[in-house]
């Protein structure tokens, strides 16, 4: 007979399912597991073949059957991960604020882990597809063309991504058509520029723009790098990462920004260390640090977005803010790297530092819609740091956070219908339904409808499938929430019923004496919190009454 070992202090799972055990994360032998259910991962087993000690014995386990491909915003990996991948999507990233909202509503019917309304999506073609070529810079458009394009850039993009000399550029523009086969790596530049005064002009994709985003890639992933990289270089992969953070997947976007800051380190450009560049190479001080703090900012909010480390150096200095410029709001959108950098997940945020940076934030003065919409998006991120910790925040610092969303949708709406697709401009208002739920106040719930409407025009003027993806989910979150709040409408209406019956016996009770109400007035004297209850108002026979909703249906 076996002997009964004693009862373990921590129960265990015999066998934790693949996506736990790649994970690292604790598995309770489920199927699917708490884990997997929680994080909408596909739980699946993969049956281990254990040696045998007869060496006679053969009895191979039968392989297991291939695993469903699961889509995740984080691809796993059998790396240890020190820093703790679920924790970092936890602190920053809105795919697992969404996620968990959903679960917290109805577990059932939750949306997956999924970064919605991460952008607009990819661009569109009016025409059909054409085929895969790649066209020198000067036989893709003319040079008046290009010019009006460049012109579209440096109205909407430039004042708040200034790292480019506009008045340089252009003569090297007309330069470039006078020697048309001398091409150069100028020629991304050109390339970048033109793709995002398309994106700025035309809602909808031309093959105009398809050439130049395919002639910018082409020159930037051919090039050879045989020393420090130069300016145009950098330009280049600068304007590649912010096309695809405006209409890419999140993947490709870190990639991209993960290059160009390590581009910058090995240029000497950031950190600072001269001795590494080359003396042809000049750059205003200003500029070098518009150029920096524009790819501190794709790189920072890409990898927070996929809970994926970021590009960091060994001396962490952000550079000085750019100087203010007429017309130009870039400083106000890099004055929020510092704020950035503070909410890494590596750094530990308690809530009086959570209360006192969004106060900061609120306090911040932000004139342009894309400076705005930068602004609302830390905010997002700091309420969605608060609400993952189980903190509160004050009912006057709860208005301001209303205040700033409520003009994020407007900036929003400003934005589509000035042809000006952002990032944000999907992102925020989908974000700001949410965190809208989630404080689930009267002020709050309110601010719904409009919410909505700016998605839902969003969705209808850049009509993609990213878009479409993005207000379906909003749309399920708030049908959840209304479905939730039906069912507690119901509960409390059992509960009246329930009520009534019982105000029918109290009805016909005698009413307290004398002693009995000194008695109980008593007790009220030694519990501080029932001290404020008017005893009159419940004892008074006159004061007991049936309430009109109940006396109407009995």
């Amino acid at each position: 007979m076996q002997a009964t070992s004693p009862a373990p202090k921590r129960k265990r799972a015999r066998l934790a399912c693949t996506p736990c055990r790649v994970r690292k994360r604790k598995c309770d032998g489920g199927e699917p597991c708490a884990t997997c259910t929680e994080w909408g991962y596909q739980c699946y087993y993969e049956t281990r073949r254990r040696k045998s000690r007869n060496p006679h014995r053969l009895s191979p386990d039968p392989p297991a059957s291939p695993p469903t491909q699961t889509v995740s915003p984080v691809a796993p990996s059998n790396e240890p991960d020190p820093n703790g991948l679920v924790r970092r999507l936890e602190a920053n990233s809105g795919a697992a604020f969404v996620r968990k909202l959903g679960l917290k509503i109805d577990p059932a019917k939750a949306p997956k882990l999924n970064l919605f309304s991460w952008n607009i999506g990819a661009r569109q073609l009016s025409a059909q597809p054409i085929a895969s070529s790649v066209f020198p810079i000067i036989e893709i458009t003319s040079l008046e063309h290009m010019q009006g394009l460049a012109q579209v850039y440096f109205q909407k993009i430039g004042p708040c991504y200034g790292f480019l000399d506009q008045q340089l550029f252009f003569e090297r523009l007309n330069q470039r058509w006078q020697s048309p086969l001398l091409p150069d790596i100028f020629d991304s530049v050109i390339a970048g520029i033109g793709a995002l005064g398309c994106m700025f002009s035309q809602r909808n994709a031309t093959i105009t723009e398809v050439h130049l985003v395919r002639t910018a890639r082409s020159i930037l992933d051919l090039h050879h790098l045989s020393g420090p990289p130069s300016i145009d270089l950098l330009n280049g992969w600068t304007l590649r990462s912010i096309y695809l953070r405006l209409t890419d997947s999140p993947h490709s976007t870190w990639l991209a920004s993960s290059t160009l800051m390590h581009l910058l380190e090995a240029s000497g450009l950031y950190p600072e260390t001269h001795s590494v560049l080359p003396p042809s190479v000049q750059i205003d001080p200003d500029l070098r640090r518009r150029l920096v703090g524009v790819a501190h900012h794709l790189n920072i909010w890409t990898s927070f977005d996929l809970g994926l480390s970021r590009v960091s150096f060994q001396k962490e200095d952000l550079p000085l803010p750019p100087s203010p410029k007429a017309g130009d709001f870039t400083h106000e959108v890099l004055g929020l790297l510092h704020v950035s950098l503070s909410l890494d997940p590596g750094s530990s945020k308690d809530e009086a530092d959570l209360t006192e940076t969004l106060g900061k934030l609120l306090d911040g003065t932000h004139t342009q819609p894309p400076s705005v919409m930068a602004q609302c998006n830390l905010v997002l991120c700091i309420l969605r740091r608060i609400h993952t910790q189980n903190l509160d925040i004050s009912p006057s610092l709860a208005e301001r956070v209303l205040v700033l969303l409520k003009k994020g949708l407007d900036c929003a709406r400003r934005m589509v219908m000035d042809c000006s697709p952002w990032h944000q401009v999907a992102n925020v208002p989908f974000h700001i339904i949410c965190v809208l739920l989630v404080l689930d106040t009267r002020p709050s719930l309110s601010m719904l409808p409009k919410a909505m409407e700016t998605l839902g025009l969003v969705a209808s003027t850049y009509d993609t499938p990213t878009m479409r993806e993005a207000y379906s989910a909003a749309c399920l979150l708030v049908l959840l929430h209304q479905q939730r709040r039906k069912d507690d409408i119901a509960i409390l209406g059992e509960a009246l019923n329930s009520q009534n019956r019982a105000q029918v016996e109290i009805l016909s009770q005698p009413t307290p004496s004398a002693e009995e109400f000194n008695w109980l007035g008593a007790l009220v004297a030694d519990l501080p919190g029932l001290q404020r209850v008017d005893l009159d108002q419940f004892l008074n026979a006159d004061m007991i009454e049936l309430p009109s909703f109940i006396s109407e249906s009995t």
